[in-house]
């Protein structure tokens, strides 16, 4: 039995595979989209396809509204007073904003999503110009690519010799290496431990090797991540995991706020599920949601033991 990673992180479903592509998992999009409160850290959608701005909330403005309006037509038309890193105050509209999760022990998050579009919104917006960033599984290194534009450094390993010399002819001045995640684990505690060497801002990692894969190998490649984490001293404030098992089955077990009820029993279901035969069995109805959001065992875990 794999024992839970990152025990001390809130996991939650960021993405369904109900959501259309690039939407966010409806109970958990609400903590990206607002309310915002003075103090909060946003990332600004500049209309370009890479970066975004961020910047720290100063007020809300909703100046010359009607007060009948729809709240709907409220949130699209307020705008937010941000305040840029160089200290100018400028005005946004909301709806161009997104909430950046900050790097607090009590804000720690393991978000899983389905798709490689909300894979690659995250890139976008919960990265900033502090932060050092591992993606495994950086296949081409367009996400890799995404995310330099964004942080301090950035990390892309992959174990096919063909997709990382292809990242490195397509991006040359990114850092890309030829590791096996699972297999090579002192390999990449001593790239961890470089990428983190001096960082004041945060570390976080992307992980997208799931694809079609089942959950259980995923879920070894995220104890052996876990492992490593401990091992150099240095917990990532954020781990997005893109892998469609997982992102299912977290959203027919999640609450109202996206949090993965019964955590300890939902991990070692998908944990334990090695064969296709297995993971019908787990989609099948292992988890079932009720009306409050909080999820029902309804066969045995002992049933999807290998």
């Amino acid at each position: 039995m794999l024992s839970l990673p990152f025990a001390g992180h809130r996991w939650q479903c960021a993405q369904g595979p109900k959501e259309q592509r690039g939407d966010f998992f409806p109970r958990w999009a609400s903590q990206l989209f607002g309310p915002f409160r003075p103090g909060d850290v946003v990332a600004v959608d500049q209309h370009t396809n890479q970066r975004h701005l961020h910047a720290e909330v100063v007020r809300e403005l909703v100046e010359g509204l009607e007060h009948d309006e729809l709240f709907s037509g409220l949130l699209r038309r307020c705008e937010l007073l941000l305040r840029l890193g160089d200290g100018s105050l400028r005005q946004i509209p909301r709806r161009r904003c997104v909430r950046v999760f900050a790097r607090d022990e009590n804000e720690r998050r393991v978000l899983l999503v389905h798709e490689t579009f909300a894979y690659r919104r995250l890139a976008k917006t919960q990265v900033g110009q502090a932060d050092a960033v591992l993606e495994i599984g950086s296949s081409f290194g367009d996400c890799t690519h995404i995310l330099a534009s964004h942080a301090r450094e950035v990390l892309g390993i992959d174990n096919s010799p063909e997709l990382v010399e292809e990242s490195r002819r397509r991006y040359p001045t990114l850092h890309f290496e030829l590791l096996d995640a699972l297999s090579e684990p002192e390999q990449l505690a001593e790239l961890c431990r470089s990428l983190c060497a001096g960082s004041g801002g945060g570390f976080k990692v992307f992980v997208d090797i799931g694809g079609d894969r089942l959950g259980g190998a995923v879920c070894r490649a995220l104890v052996q991540l876990w492992h490593i984490c401990e091992e150099i001293g240095v917990l990532p404030s954020l781990v997005v995991v893109k892998c469609k098992s997982l992102a299912a089955n977290a959203a027919n077990a999640c609450d109202a706020r996206g949090d993965i009820c019964e955590l300890p029993a939902w991990w070692q279901a998908c944990s334990a599920v090695t064969s296709v035969r297995q993971r019908k069995k787990l989609a099948g109805g292992l988890w079932t949601g009720k009306s409050s959001g909080v999820p029902a065992l309804t066969g045995s875990l002992e049933t999807l033991q290998p």
